[in-house]
Order: structure tokens, then C-alpha cells, then sequence
């Protein structure tokens, strides 16, 4: 054989090598590029439950936001509501006295009578008070509302009672009525000088606090 045909050979397993190889290699190539495409999907798929999962979160956490908020705007709902309660209950019992839970003293419970006092004689200084039932109402009414503040003095004073004037009263006849003897009629006008202006001058519907 010829050294022409021996290089030739040569060449041709050199050739038929050099392509095996590159055959091999491109198939490993294949091989990896299957291998990144599955590893390229997996990842697509665990980037995909990722996604739902954080959606998932955002919702939970979204959910519990509002029920945060409307936690906390029911807890600020109670809360005015208890403090309304508490200033209600604190109001009522300044007008109770000690020996029924309250804390009403004895000059709130006068100033409150002579408040009382006060607005019955406004409104019978009402010109048409005679002829006017409205009127004669808003005088009933005036006439119950210190006779229940006096009442309450009487209660906080731990008095005896009260008396109602009536027409043609005298603080003597009074005195006698409720203690049997007219000389303490003076105790009378000195336990009532806060709706009494002049012992000789009575206001028939005006309630006196018995001593």
C-alpha cells in the first residue's frame, strides 16, 4: 500500500474519530439541554406555587387586616360607650343621696331646689299662666319638679319630710300640722329660705322640706 493510501486512511479514522466525538458531544449537549428545559420547568412550576402561595398569604393577611380594623373600631365603639356609661352613671348618682349609693351633698341638693324654685317662679310670671292650659301645665310640671327636688333635700338632710303649701297656709299652721305645736315655724323658714323670699308670704304648690 501506498504512503498516499495510508495517509488517506489515516485521515479517514481521524475523520470518522473527530465525528464520533462531536456526535458524542452533541448528544451530551442534548442531553444537558433536556436536562436544563426539565430543570427550567421545574422551576417554572415552583415559581408558579410560589406566586399562589404568596397570593394565598396577601389574602389571609389581607382578611385579617379588616378583621383588625374591624376589631379595633368595635373596641373603640365600646369604649365611647362605656365612658358614656360611666359619665350617665356618675351624673345619676349626683343626684342620688349617700344613703342610696349616690354622692349627692346637701348643697347640690339645695342649689338644685333653688334652681327648681327659680324656674317655677318664671313660669308663673307667665301673663297668660290664668287662662292658658299649656301654660297651667308647664306650673304643674314646675310645682312636681321641686316638689321632688325638695323631697331629695329632705332625703340627703335625713329631715322628716316635706309639706306642699296650700292656699291659706301660714308657716305657724304648718308648724302645727306637722309637729303639733305652731312656735316651730321658724325651723320651717330657716330649712326653706332657699324657696322662701318672706316667712308671711307663701306660694300655694311650692314644697317645703320638714325639719
Amino acid at each position: 500500500m501506498s504512503l498516499r493510501l495510508l495517509g488517506m486512511e489515516g485521515k479517514l479514522k481521524e475523520s470518522a474519530h473527530a465525528r464520533k466525538s462531536a456526535d458524542q458531544a452533541r448528544m451530551e449537549a442534548e442531553r444537558r439541554l433536556a436536562e436544563g428545559s426539565q430543570e427550567i420547568e421545574r422551576m417554572n412550576g415552583e415559581v408558579q406555587r410560589l406566586k399562589e402561595a404568596l397570593l394565598d398569604l396577601e389574602r389571609t393577611l389581607s382578611e385579617r387586616d379588616r378583621r383588625l380594623s374591624e376589631l379595633d373600631a368595635r373596641r373603640l365603639s365600646l369604649t365611647t360607650a362605656h365612658e358614656a356609661l360611666e359619665r350617665r352613671f356618675e351624673a345619676l348618682r349626683a343626684r342620688v343621696p349617700p344613703q342610696d349609693g349616690g354622692t349627692l351633698d346637701s348643697e347640690q341638693a339645695r342649689q338644685a331646689s333653688r334652681d327648681a324654685y327659680a324656674e317655677l317662679r318664671k313660669t308663673l310670671q307667665d301673663p297668660d299662666v290664668k287662662r292658658d292650659a299649656t301654660a297651667e301645665r308647664a306650673v304643674t310640671a314646675a310645682e312636681k319638679v321641686l316638689h321632688q327636688r325638695q323631697l331629695t333635700l329632705a332625703r340627703v338632710l335625713d329631715a322628716q319630710g316635706a309639706y306642699r303649701i296650700r292656699p291659706s297656709d301660714s308657716l305657724a299652721l304648718i308648724s302645727s300640722r306637722c309637729y303639733g305645736d305652731s312656735s316651730q315655724w321658724r325651723a320651717l323658714f330657716e330649712a326653706n329660705r332657699h324657696v322662701l323670699e318672706d316667712p308671711d308670704q307663701l306660694m300655694p304648690g311650692v314644697t317645703l322640706v320638714v325639719p
